[in-house]
């Protein structure tokens, strides 16, 4: 059976969790809050979620639409005559800067908010917390990058290798691992490190609504919104009206967005 490249490349990212959850192990940033396995469970489980809700029957019935391959809205790639390595280029930056302002957009708009919090509750930070997202945010994420996708004309190779360099880089940005200063320092000119994104996860309103980026930094400085903190080993994780693990566990989690907010 011949294997097609773009079903290969979701698996990777699979691969990626294992390899962070070694590293992070074996040179921790910092000790857990709580029991990690309990931890992994809660974030893998709403990662599974999304799998079958979102990734299996949402995207795979509108790529197996017979509709889909004529829905392309503009097709600028065709327009500009771009060749395959500027094509992935350009879409790599396009869908980067969309997913910033996606982000940014979760932070300012209430109703997107409710979905998002789900995410900013985990009160430890590695690996696992790449995957802790509510589905009804990843179907809207969705529905948000096939609407660039058919407005570029990309294909989905293209937006599998975004989707695959923008999976590998969240799990690196949330794990938990001890880097060099000096090396995160050369990361932050083009990159983002986790340094940069661990503030972003602070219970301070402040620093949670700042370091949006998710491949590049240079969204966050374009647009004013990056942020630095001296001593991170000081930042706190999480909400601070959400600190009970037992309001944190999976089917609380997925009722959230649906329940009343915390002041």
């Amino acid at each position: 059976m011949k294997l097609n490249p773009v079903d290969i490349l979701p698996f990777i990212g699979v691969l990626g969790i294992g390899f962070f959850l070694i590293i992070e192990t074996r040179i921790p940033q910092r000790m857990w809050h709580m029991s990690r396995w309990k931890h992994c469970f809660v974030n893998l489980s709403l990662s599974f979620c999304n799998l079958i809700i979102v990734d299996t029957f949402f995207v795979t019935l509108l790529q197996k639409s017979v509709v889909f391959d004529h829905l392309k809205i503009i097709n600028i790639f065709e327009l500009l005559g771009l060749n395959a390595f500027l094509r992935i280029a350009l879409c790599i930056i396009l869908f980067d800067m969309m997913m910033y302002f996606w982000h940014r957009l979760n932070h300012k708009v209430p109703l997107l908010w409710r979905f998002h919090r789900v995410h900013h509750t985990d009160m430890d930070l590695d690996v696992t917390s790449a995957s802790r997202f509510h589905f009804g945010e990843t179907t809207m994420a969705a529905v948000l990058t096939y609407t660039l996708m058919l407005s570029l004309g990309a294909s989905l190779f293209e937006v599998r290798i975004f989707k695959l360099i923008f999976v590998l880089m969240t799990e690196f940005q949330h794990s938990n691992i001890a880097m060099s200063k000096s090396l995160e320092k050369y990361i932050w000119l083009i990159f983002v490190p986790p340094a940069m994104h661990r503030v972003h996860h602070s219970d301070i309103k402040k620093q949670t609504d700042s370091n949006y980026g998710a491949i590049f930094s240079v969204w966050d400085r374009m647009f004013k919104t990056l942020c630095r903190v001296e001593d991170e080993d000081k930042i706190i994780f999480g909400l601070k009206e959400y600190r009970d693990p037992k309001e944190l566990t999976v089917f609380k989690l997925l009722a959230l967005p649906f329940r009343k907010e915390k002041k």
